[in-house]
């Protein structure tokens, strides 16, 4: 089994997976090598169609076993592109009748499948004329297909694309995300079909979990190898030049993982929205250009949408927690769904959102007699026969009467808070290591590849990491943090402490300690 098809089955054991077009095109592939679709076996003699093209060796030599393999796996990817635009064309459909409200101008596939079907009919060596006639034949129906799909994708919104998406019932399978992602992969760039296939991915990668929340199926470094493998499977070819895009994609890479700590440090949902959050990452986004797709930078894009879509609805309940949800309602309105659903690749509304949070969040917003049995015991105490009269010296007295205790230890802390506020207020003779620290450049140094800032005080040389250092092993982390000592004690410093972008120490270094650490 290809890493392909192990993907494919990692789907299916999510149960996001349907038994249809990806058994059906391998079982399809099957039957064209054995020649069962071919030619049907001699009625009575109990002998297959594989053994009787094979006896007649005066049309053509048997083929190799390695030719054989090859020409199955050209039939097996043929049946998978003629699957693929065919669901394709059934979701631009759907989304033509239900969201655009126009009648869909399908396309007549029947000269796509006559050519599939004449392609998985010849026999013999695929250098033969026969064979590269059959090959150019369905290639033209393809990509004929492809350029009209092409023009009805244009006409279709990335938002619904994305309701439709997240709406369907039953649920959209992994093959028609799968088809989806293929037909934005290798369509003509432009910025509308990244977004589409920024989406599309994002969903085929994750999955729904508690809360409105979503959950990645797959670590990023899993990420990449799988879509590495789909690329190769349906034949993507490079949009960006092989040149420059290593450190290209280390950059963007980086400027991803900054959002991402931006993001999760963020303490309200106000702070994201005065620094323009959603539409900067956004904006970084269309600046990637054609770099988007490759594999690392697709992988950390998927991880930014689903982390930041999270976050959005965690932020969104301290709001409701903090205030009835008709204030929170009145304060954002709906100005930013859209911006923020193209930010985490996935429809956010916030009215669906707050609504849809556990009632004992809002209820304990709203009613804190309800949260605390108590305050009912106190109003219940009294008879309901009493009148107001007779409650009065009641409420006086609970009002006005105070445990002398209490009060003495109130004094007590007030006192020691005022004290400590003018303690504090006073300025203080020593600086802290972070306040007295220089910048640190490491561009004419070894370092530079894996580590992107540094800053140093009289004994550590503090060093933030590129996502390189991640993908080092131990033995090549260790020589790297090496190096980081020996270019801290010709600067004058003692030890050298690698950080990651979220602060945290993944390395120290000194002359009588060396450590790496996984955080």
């Amino acid at each position: 089994m290809n890493v392909f098809e192990d993907l494919i089955e990692e789907l299916r054991d999510e149960n996001l997976l349907e038994n249809t077009i990806i058994d059906a095109s391998v079982a399809e592939a099957r039957l064209s090598r054995n020649g069962s679709s071919s030619r049907p076996a001699a009625s009575g003699d109990g002998s297959t169609g594989h053994d009787s093209d094979h006896s007649d060796s005066s049309n053509y030599s048997s083929p190799s076993e390695g030719e054989e393999n090859e020409r199955d796996f050209y039939r097996k990817r043929a049946v998978e592109e003629i699957s693929s635009l065919q669901m394709v064309e059934h979701v631009l459909s759907a989304i033509e009748r239900e969201h655009m409200k126009i009648t869909p101008s399908v396309y007549n596939d029947l000269g796509a499948k006559t050519a599939l079907h004449k392609f998985l009919q010849v026999q013999g060596d695929s250098a033969t004329t026969e064979y590269a006639e059959a090959e150019f034949h369905l290639m033209r129906e393809t990509e004929t297909w492809n350029s009209a799909l092409s023009l009805r994708d244009g006409k279709i919104s990335v938002a619904n694309l994305r309701r439709f998406c997240e709406n369907s019932r039953p649920p959209l399978s992994s093959q028609a995300l799968l088809a989806l992602a293929r037909f934005y992969r290798n369509s003509a760039f432009a910025e509308p079909t990244r977004a589409k296939f920024d989406f599309v991915m994002t969903r085929l990668f994750s999955r729904e979990a508690e809360e409105q929340k979503r959950k990645l199926l797959f670590g990023r470094a899993e990420m990449i190898g799988h879509i590495g493998t789909l690329y190769a499977n349906w034949s993507s070819i490079a949009l960006y030049s092989a040149d420059d895009i290593p450190s290209k994609a280390r950059a963007i890479v980086a400027g991803f993982e900054e959002r991402i700590a931006e993001a999760e440090s963020s303490s309200t949902f106000d702070q994201l929205i005065e620094n323009d959050f959603f539409k900067k990452i956004n904006e970084f986004k269309e600046a990637t250009g054609e770099a988007f797709f490759t594999p690392e930078v697709v992988a950390v894009s998927i991880d930014c949408n689903t982390r930041v879509g999270n976050k959005f609805v965690d932020l969104l309940r301290l709001e409701s927690e903090s205030s009835s949800l008709e204030t929170v309602e009145q304060k954002y309105g709906c100005d930013h769904d859209e911006v923020v659903s193209d930010a985490a690749g996935k429809t956010l509304q916030l009215i669906d959102v707050l609504n849809n949070l556990p009632e004992s969040v809002d209820g304990a917003a709203q009613d804190p007699a309800a949260a605390d049995p108590s305050v009912k015991k106190l109003d219940t105490g009294l008879s309901s026969k009493a009148s107001k009269k007779d409650r009065q010296p009641f409420v006086t007295f609970e009002l006005f009467a105070v445990n002398k205790w209490l009060l003495l230890a109130t004094m007590v802390v007030l006192m020691v808070s005022g004290s400590l506020y003018f303690w504090a207020g006073q300025p203080s003779n020593e600086t802290s290591s972070a306040e007295s620290a220089s910048d640190v450049s490491f561009e004419n140094s070894e370092l530079k590849e894996f580590v992107r800032t540094g800053r140093s005080t009289s004994e550590t040389l503090y060093a933030v990491t590129l996502p390189s250092w991640d993908q080092l092993d131990e033995a090549k982390k260790r020589e790297v943090l090496q190096k980081g000592l020996e270019f801290a004690t010709k600067n004058g410093q003692k030890n050298v402490q690698f950080l990651n972008v979220r602060g945290r120490s993944v390395g120290f270094a000194s002359q009588k300690k060396f450590e790496l650490l996984n955080p």
